[in-house]
This record gives C-alpha cells, structure tokens and sequence, in this order.
C-alpha cells in the first residue's frame, strides 16, 4: 500500500469516528491549516498531515476531552503501527498529539510539533461562533452542563488569549491570524461590557 494510501485510510478512519461538526470544523481546519504551514517551513508534508488527522483522536474515539492528549498519543500510535509506518515517523506523530494543548505543559520540541500545535489554534479563530454554541450545549472542555452565557464568554476569552499567547508560536502562523484575534478580541470585549 502507498503511502498516499494510508493517509487515505487513517483520514477515512478518523473522519467515521468523528461527528459531522468535529470533522468539519475543526479536524480538516487543522490539516489545511498544518499543510500551509509545512509548505511555509519546508517540512515533511506527509507527518504533518497524519499528525493533523490524529492530533485530537483521543477525544474523538473516547469522548474524553481533558486527557485526550494521552490517550491519543496510545491511539495514533497504535494506527500508525498497524499501517507499517516506521518508528520514527510514529514517535514524531505521538510528540505532535501530545504537545498540541496550550492547556498543558508539554511543549513541542519539533518543527512539526509546533506547526500542528499552531494550526490547532488557527482552526479555533476560524470557528470562534462555534466555541460559543458549544459552550451553550455545556460540551466545552469536556464540561457536562449547561453553562451560562457570561461563564461561555468568560472561557471562550481565556481559550482565544491562551490560543493567541500560548499555542501561536510560529510568526507566519500568528500573521495569518492577527486580524481575526483582533475582531475576535473586540467582539469579545465589546460583550464583557455587558455581563
């Protein structure tokens, strides 16, 4: 099998276990994102993009949002394996799932690493209205109950900030998105104002 092939196959995969919303809002945000990057930093277009597919498959096969990190680094490892891919490029994709949070303190010590940690963030301020609904559906960082309309700003301001501050390490990928960060933070503060 090719190894266009395998990536066929893991993206088949990750897309049948994911939800409609989750798959397109936010996992193919992250690859399209993660390929323009690898391109911008000259990096092996094929980890990035098996990376990007699994960076959040912890979550997506467990529903457990607060150590999906770890659980997917076991999960993607497990794929790749099965797909014959060689040590190095699994030990490369583990790094990347594992150090994608901005809520944790692992930190990406790759390239690669960084550009997946990057264009996770990235994905969040192309979908910033989504965070909200979210939120209202009481499904925000794994929160089990409704949640009022000030405590979703309130998160949503902290996602954005910890994305912008922590996650935006890469110059062009935070270039990208100055201006939506900056919209973002005036509707953000506009409705704080308010509550």
């Amino acid at each position: 099998m090719s190894n266009t092939e395998k990536i066929k196959k893991i993206r088949q995969f990750v897309k049948s276990k994911s939800d409609k919303e989750n798959w397109k809002y936010h996992v193919v945000l992250v690859v399209n994102y993660a390929k323009k990057l690898a391109k911008i930093y000259r990096v092996n277009q094929e980890i990035v993009e098996l990376a990007a597919l699994l960076h959040d498959i912890g979550r997506i096969v467990s529903k457990n949002i607060k150590d999906h990190d770890i659980i997917g680094v076991l999960k993607a490892g497990n794929i790749l394996k099965k797909y014959d891919y060689p040590e190095d490029i699994i030990k490369e994709v583990k790094h990347c799932v594992e150090s994608h949070r901005g809520s944790k303190n692992i930190k990406p010590r790759t390239l690669t690493a960084k550009i997946i940690t990057n264009a996770d963030a990235m994905a969040h301020f192309d979908v910033f209205p989504i965070l909200i609904f979210i939120g209202a559906e009481g499904k925000f960082l794994g929160l089990q109950r409704k949640i009022e309309f000030e405590e979703i700003i309130k998160l949503v301001d902290e996602k954005m900030e910890r994305d912008w501050k922590k996650k935006l390490t890469l110059p062009e990928a935070k270039k990208m998105m100055k201006e939506k960060y900056r919209a973002i933070k005036l509707i953000l503060d506009s409705t704080k104002k308010y509550i």
